[in-house]
């Protein structure tokens, strides 16, 4: 006998589950606001997530690299001037249309809020947030080989160094509201960059 046939787009419903854990974390998402969020009863949720909310979580994490790292790491390989997106990307992380907001990094709220007994979700979470040094790595490789960096410093020391800057920048933001000081940390912190 055929499975139960879906009646959601899953997609969609994942971008609702992202949307849910973003604004409230982990841990404090409850059943009922995942489902009223997603639209979708405890059936078909358990249905399409055996694992529960832990297996939503994981898949959720997997969305936002798929929605997000994927198009950094696009955009870098076709770009002419990497060391410059690094920079735009970060100076725009301090403004009012921040793709971020003041709600954190994805996985960096995932290393805080989730609990010991989730470990499992935290080795997910910073396994992310490793691909996005990745990611910043090979960028400032990219522009070591075009000669757009004077620096010694290694291309993969910079990539840890701009994983922590956003890191740090993402948890600034929620104490810090004037964009102009923002920016100025950014720019400051990027003069490792020359």
């Amino acid at each position: 006998m055929a499975g139960r046939p879906k009646i959601y787009d899953e997609t969609a419903i994942l971008d609702k589950a992202v949307e849910v854990f973003w604004e409230k974390g982990y841990a404090n998402a409850t059943a009922d606001d995942l489902l009223h969020a997603m639209g979708i009863g405890k059936g078909s949720f358990y249905f399409a997530f055996k694992g529960g909310k832990e297996e939503l979580f994981r898949k959720s994490m997997e969305r936002v690299v798929e929605l997000n790292f994927k198009a950094i790491r696009d955009a870098l390989a076709t770009c002419e001037n990497p060391v410059q997106f690094i920079r735009d990307f970060f100076l725009s992380l301090t403004g009012n249309d921040s793709p971020v907001g003041n709600k954190g990094c994805y996985f960096g709220n995932a290393l805080i809020q989730v609990s010991a007994d989730d470990s499992g979700l935290k080795i997910i979470a910073a396994k992310y947030l490793h691909l996005l040094e990745e990611i910043f790595t090979e960028a400032v490789q990219k522009g070591k080989d075009l000669g757009l960096l004077e620096t010694q410093e290694l291309a993969a020391a910079l990539g840890t160094y701009l994983v922590n800057l956003w890191n740090g920048l993402n948890v600034t933001r929620r104490m810090e509201t004037d964009q102009h000081k923002l920016a100025e940390l950014v720019r400051m912190n990027l003069n490792i960059l020359h």
